[in-house]
């Protein structure tokens, strides 16, 4: 972060300004400070601090490198359908990595929300439902999608940065660049309940978070906090546990409240998700109740921790000895991958999952791995 200092703003800003609007920009400076945020006057200063030219951050809030800014493609999704990446221009990424470590990830999340901070963890979601007999899981549809620019806006006025500013920061974070089938999230719920007074938009389109910029996680994380509060009220309320790991929702408890059927449960709490801009993947919503195999984020809890089940061992011990007698291009071929490259990525994450949990057979699976060759090395 960049250094500060109340008296070298005051001795500066005296040459050009009087002394009440020198109060009032050192008044703003300590606000930041005392929240652990770094200090930004304006977008020019922000060009400063980044050392990128100010015409630059210009024409991004201003929406005129949209296409430059971002570069779209596709991946298969194991489930079933595309899921649809911005890879962020060179230019852009520093700024967004420098906003999301100077300013997001000093920001505390809410308790229930365990994904994309360094206190939390897939482990520590799943064992908060240990020894439960009855486990609801809700998806959120195109988590990022529903968040947009007049929810960043809005986060970072929260924050105590100045209207202007905390919408070119939300102009940042934010794109207009989405493929056809999503282009309805563009002008979604928040387009009229906020206009703009800068760079307002006639047609009333709202950028939406990126999937793939540095900053789109932990905004969309701390943007949900007002829906982990109510539906961590609605759990207290009704003898739930309720965890969110990024889109993942899941509840769970040792009875279900009396008088309330499954039904009018997942009706009440897909009501608060609706009413705070999100909408359920109805394919993803489960219910499993006493006897059933119960499992959150990919790890059983039927136990006292969490853990990986026989059959993803298993798994991945077949993909890697398919691998070692057949080579990595058969195989990522053979289970339908849409390259090598996604094949072996697939692969490494699978790994430091398994070694999240379970450190000794992780780092087994590990050095099997490494004695793989990278797909983007050369062969000689």
């Amino acid at each position: 972060m960049e250094s500060w200092s109340a008296h070298h703003l005051n001795k500066k800003a005296l040459e050009t300004l009087s002394n009440d609007e020198v109060k009032d920009l050192t008044f703003y400076a300590r606000n930041l400070i005392s929240k652990n945020t770094p200090v930004i006057f304006t977008l020019k200063h922000l060009s400063e601090i980044m050392e990128k030219r100010y015409t630059f951050l210009r024409s991004t809030v201003e929406r005129k490198r949209e296409h430059s800014n971002y570069k779209m493609f596709s991946i298969s999704k194991r489930s079933g359908g595309r899921r649809f990446i911005h890879a962020v221009s060179n230019q852009l990424q520093p700024v967004q990595q420098w906003i999301n470590t100077e300013i997001l990830q000093k920001q505390k999340p809410h308790n229930a929300s365990f994904a994309f901070h360094a206190n939390g963890g897939i482990k520590k979601c799943a064992a908060m439902h240990c020894g439960a007999r009855w486990i609801l899981k809700f998806d959120i549809s195109n988590f990022f999608y529903c968040i947009n620019e007049t929810d960043v806006y809005q986060f970072f006025v929260s924050l105590g940065y100045r209207p202007l500013l905390a919408f070119e920061l939300a102009r940042i974070c934010t794109t207009l660049r989405l493929p056809i089938q999503h282009q309805k999230y563009i002008r979604s719920r928040n387009s009229s309940r906020l206009e703009y007074k800068f760079y307002y938009q006639p047609e009333g389109c709202r950028g939406v978070l990126p999937q793939g910029a540095p900053t789109s996680p932990m905004l969309s994380n701390l943007i949900a906090t007002k829906l982990d509060e109510q539906l961590t009220q609605y759990a207290l309320e009704n003898g739930f546990t309720y965890t969110r790991y990024a889109d993942d929702l899941a509840f769970s408890a040792i009875d279900l409240p009396e008088k309330k059927s499954i039904g009018k449960i997942q009706f009440e709490i897909t009501g608060i998700m609706k009413a705070q801009g999100f909408k359920e993947n109805e394919k993803k919503t489960s219910v499993a109740g006493p006897g059933s195999k119960k499992m959150i984020l990919g790890l059983l809890v039927d136990g006292e921790q969490p853990r990986l089940s026989k059959q993803m061992y298993k798994k991945l011990d077949r993909y890697l000895y398919a691998i070692e007698k057949f080579g990595l291009d058969s195989v990522a071929t053979h289970e339908k991958f849409d390259s090598t490259f996604g094949f072996y990525n697939h692969l490494c994450g699978y790994i430091s999952f398994v070694k999240s949990v379970d450190a000794p057979r992780g780092e087994e699976f590990e050095k099997r791995m490494n004695n793989i060759t990278p797909p983007w090395t050369s062969h000689p």
